[in-house]
């Protein structure tokens, strides 16, 4: 639902070739992305593009969230989530025709995974979601639920009707800060097949790369942070990103929390350019498989 950087694309003010373009692909709301699967509806990240995202792309429900770290582009949505699972106020909840209009949602509230790190950050950040209200409207009713516990020998399970979701985080590192990957996989045995988005890194350790291939049977898609072309502190260059798909081995690479440094267009060359110094992805590509950036909207199935 969004593959740009924390401006996202167009930046405001910029007047360059990319964020005047008429490309649609080249317009980029910040990162998030939607998983169905079964009857399950499911959500990595809440940035401060979500309601937007959630009319654009026709959200109606959500089952779960889950969360890669706590920086404002990949959290601060997350009032948003209310209409998914609304908590009501003391003064809501005493009138009766208000109660009865907007009632509250039954149970502990939407299940939002994240690590325990951040699960501090969101009660530092956003107080008002965790304490009882007096006054005032409707607030997030959320059930934070820490995953540092669970990898790919304890998998995360998440019941579905046809077909379970196991769920592996991937520790990874952003810079000096801590960020969770995830593998999303279903099937059993040899024939578990799955989709790692792997977004805000510039380390992935051996242990997450092997966690990576253990937890997903067959990976189709690797979702990876690719930045820009230029190096950077915190975030995956192309050629970095490159190298991590070489070693992970997926059927499908995509880049996200791309910058407007370069056009759709231009980083689809890049990559083409790049692919023979990676042997690998090369003979993936020539067998069927792609390597490209990620567009908001795109669609992959798994």
């Amino acid at each position: 639902m969004g593959t740009g950087t924390s401006h996202g694309v167009p930046v405001i003010g910029c007047d360059c070739a990319v964020c005047t373009s008429s490309d649609f692909r080249n317009n980029r709301l910040r990162c998030s992305a939607l998983i169905e699967h079964s009857n399950m509806h499911i959500l990595i990240d809440v940035g401060p593009d979500f309601r937007f995202q959630a009319l654009k792309f026709k959200i109606c429900r959500l089952d779960a969230v889950f969360i890669t770290h706590a920086h404002a582009d990949h959290l601060h949505g997350i009032d948003d989530l209310r209409i998914f699972s609304h908590k009501n106020s003391f003064a809501m909840s005493r009138d009766r025709m208000i109660c009865e209009k907007y009632p509250e949602t039954d149970g502990e509230g939407l299940p939002v995974y994240t690590s325990e790190r951040t699960k501090g950050y969101i009660h530092e950040r956003f107080p008002y979601i965790f304490v009882d209200h007096d006054k005032g409207g409707g607030i997030p009713k959320l059930h934070l639920i820490g995953v540092d516990r669970n990898n790919s020998s304890n998998p995360l399970v998440l019941s579905c009707k046809d077909d379970d979701i196991e769920v592996v985080p991937v520790p990874m590192m952003h810079g000096n800060h801590h960020t969770n990957g995830y593998v999303f996989a279903h099937g059993s045995g040899g024939k578990k097949s799955g989709i790692a988005y792997l977004t805000d890194c510039n380390f992935i350790s051996d242990d997450s790369i092997e966690e990576v291939k253990k937890a997903g049977g067959t990976i189709e898609h690797l979702v990876i942070d690719a930045l820009r072309e230029k190096e950077h502190s915190s975030h995956c260059n192309f050629l970095q990103a490159l190298a991590y798909a070489e070693r992970i081995g997926a059927k499908h690479t995509w880049f996200t929390h791309i910058t407007h440094d370069m056009s759709h267009d231009g980083i689809q060359k890049y990559i083409e350019a790049h692919l023979k110094d990676f042997p690998k992805l090369e003979k993936i590509v020539r067998d069927g498989g792609s390597v490209s950036p990620a567009y908001d909207g795109l669609i992959l199935e798994a």
